[in-house]
C-alpha cells in the first residue's frame, strides 16, 4: 500500500524458500493496526512535539483483486482497489463532495518500486507471537544496499505479495514492520487478523456515485 499524510502502503519482503506446509491465501482478509507518528516543527526556543495517530489497515484479497482501506482516528480515509487482470489500480478520493475513481496504470507504481525487488531475505534468530501467529523476525537486504526489518508469517502466502511494495516477492504474510515518510513520520503495521473466509466481489468494484478518471485529470483538478 504512497499516499498523504506519511502513510506508505505496505507493497513489502523479497523471495525465500518454500515453506513445509504453507497455504496460498487465495481469498480473506488482513487486518493491521496502524500507528503514525513523528517530530511536529516548533519554534526554536520550544521543545519539540511528537505527534501520533492511529488507525486500522484492511486488506481484502479474492484471486486476482486486492482492496486496502485505510481508516484514521482523525477522520481521514484512503482505499484502493488493485485488478491484477487488468493491471489497474484504482484510488477513491472525495474532492469538494465529488466522488472520483482515479484510474492509475501497475506498471507506473512498478518503476518506483524497482529498488525493492532481487532483495535478500536474511531471518533473525527470534520468533515472537504477534495475532493469532508466530511470526518470523527477518531482514530485507536490497542491492543497494539498503535494509528493512520485519517479522512475517510464514504460515500463508499471498498470490500478489507485491501489495507490500517493499517486500514485493516475501513467501510469507508481513506481521510487523516500520516505513519512514519523507517528512520525518513513520508508519508502524502490526497484524491483528487473518481471516481466510469468502469475501464479496462487489468489495472489489468502485462504488455507485464515483466518477472514473485518469491520473493526469486527478492531477489538473488539484492544482
Amino acid at each position: 500500500m504512497s499516499f498523504q499524510k506519511s502513510i506508505l502502503f505496505p507493497c513489502l519482503l523479497a523471495s525465500a524458500a518454500a515453506v513445509y506446509g504453507q497455504e496460498k491465501l487465495g481469498e480473506g482478509m488482513l487486518t493491521y493496526a496502524v500507528t503514525i507518528s513523528g517530530k511536529v516543527p516548533t519554534p526554536a526556543n520550544e521543545p519539540a512535539l511528537t505527534e501520533a495517530k492511529s488507525g486500522i489497515l484492511s486488506i481484502y484479497v479474492k484471486d486476482n483483486y486486492v482492496r486496502q482501506d485505510i481508516k484514521l482516528e482523525d477522520g481521514y480515509t484512503y482505499s484502493r482497489i488493485s485488478n491484477y487482470i487488468t493491471d489497474k489500480d484504482i484510488i477513491l478520493q472525495t474532492i469538494n463532495t465529488t466522488h472520483y475513481a482515479i484510474e492509475i496504470g501497475m506498471k507506473e507504481e512498478r518503476k518506483k518500486n524497482i529498488a525493492f525487488l532481487n532483495a535478500t531475505l536474511e531471518p533473525g534468530r527470534s520468533r515472537k507471537k504477534i495475532g493469532d501467529f508466530e511470526a518470523q523476525e527477518a531482514k530485507l537486504q536490497y542491492r543497494d544496499g539498503s535494509t528493512f526489518q520485519l517479522y512475517y508469517i510464514d504460515r500463508y502466502t499471498l498470490l500478489h505479495p507485491e501489495v507490500f511494495e517493499r517486500s514485493p516477492e516475501l513467501n510469507g504474510i508481513p506481521a510487523l514492520f516500520d516505513i519512514p515518510g519523507s517528512n520525518g513520520f513513520s508508519t508502524h503495521f502490526e497484524l491483528k487478523t487473518i481471516s481466510p473466509e469468502p469475501v464479496s466481489s462487489s468489495v472489489f468494484q468502485v462504488p455507485e456515485g464515483y466518477r472514473i478518471i485518469s491520473r493526469k485529470e486527478y492531477e489538473k483538478l488539484i492544482r
